[in-house]
């Protein structure tokens, strides 16, 4: 590595502004990379270190990866988010920005490439039935969003670099608030479905901790599940979300078809396995 560390991060959103200070405090040079990082909801923090910057970058734009890997990085990580929540949204924006930086890449020696972490989603799972799922459980992914992010894992896995798939569940934080707003409006239904969360802290947590296995070349896979320690069924998940918010979810809506996020329960053992602890190891 160089003497002060570089790291991209690719689509700055909340995980990379989380991330953020704890790359710096390691003593990495951080750069965001974002569309339009006009929009971006930057902590004092950021503007503040000499060792952080955000650039303006399209992700699926060959000209923008060629004038900002005129920067030599010793490590990329991806945190994107789809473009629209189609199947060409999810191939923009996620399968289309691995290609685009590789073809970007094409002319690099071996001593100038990165290391890359990905966030996928667990979403290549397709399980329905409460199974338990780990990293070796076979991807069949029943939805569109599945199917383009195993191809951008695919992508990946097949290009040559070092790399870490990080595959996450369901993110929840400040400003993830979806289903709690659907409990508290009363329009959530509730199904007989196992689900499984990362708290937004956590998820930037596990990235910081495998990046940095990943640098001082530690023995490690190349999946992981990001998720936190217990798997709940819906109606455990929506009474302890409606007590947090002191409201009574007793005539919610119930349904006893799965939905398209199917049923599974996730095991997090190999990310353990690697020494790292969770600050929020359930939902409460």
């Amino acid at each position: 590595m160089a003497e002060t560390p570089r790291v991209l991060l690719v689509g700055y959103g909340d995980i990379a502004c989380r991330l953020t200070p704890l790359l710096l405090d390691r003593g990495f040079a951080v750069t965001g990379m974002r569309r339009h990082p006009e929009r971006a909801n930057l902590p004092e923090l950021h503007t503040h270190s000499p060792e952080f910057s955000l650039v303006q970058g399209d992700a699926c734009a060959i000209d923008d990866w060629h004038r900002i890997l005129q920067n030599r990085y010793d490590a990329i990580i991806f945190t994107l988010t789809p473009s629209a929540y189609t199947e060409l949204g999810y191939q923009q924006g996620y399968v289309v920005p691995v290609r685009t930086m590789l073809a970007a890449m094409k002319d690099f020696s071996a001593a100038m490439l990165p290391t890359v972490l990905y966030v996928s989603s667990t979403a290549v799972y397709g399980e329905r039935d409460g199974e338990w799922v780990d990293e070796q459980t076979p991807t069949r992914p029943t939805g569109f969003s599945g199917e383009q992010l195993l191809m951008a894992e695919n992508v990946l896995r097949d290009c040559g670099l070092p790399h870490v798939i990080v595959r996450a569940s369901g993110i929840y934080g400040p400003g993830r608030e979806r289903m709690a707003q659907s409990i508290e409006e009363g329009t959530y239904t509730i199904t007989p479905a196992w689900t499984n969360r990362i708290h937004a802290d956590d998820l930037a947590r596990a990235l910081d901790h495998l990046l940095m296995l990943k640098l001082s070349d530690e023995p490690m896979e190349d999946v992981y599940l990001a998720t936190d320690d217990e798997p709940l069924q819906a109606e455990d998940y929506v009474k302890r979300v409606a007590k947090r918010l002191g409201v009574d979810a007793s005539q919610l809506p119930r349904s006893n078809e799965i939905g398209p996020r199917g049923s599974k329960r996730l095991s997090n053992a190999r990310l353990i396995a690697t020494g790292f602890e969770f600050l929020h190891p359930t939902y409460e």
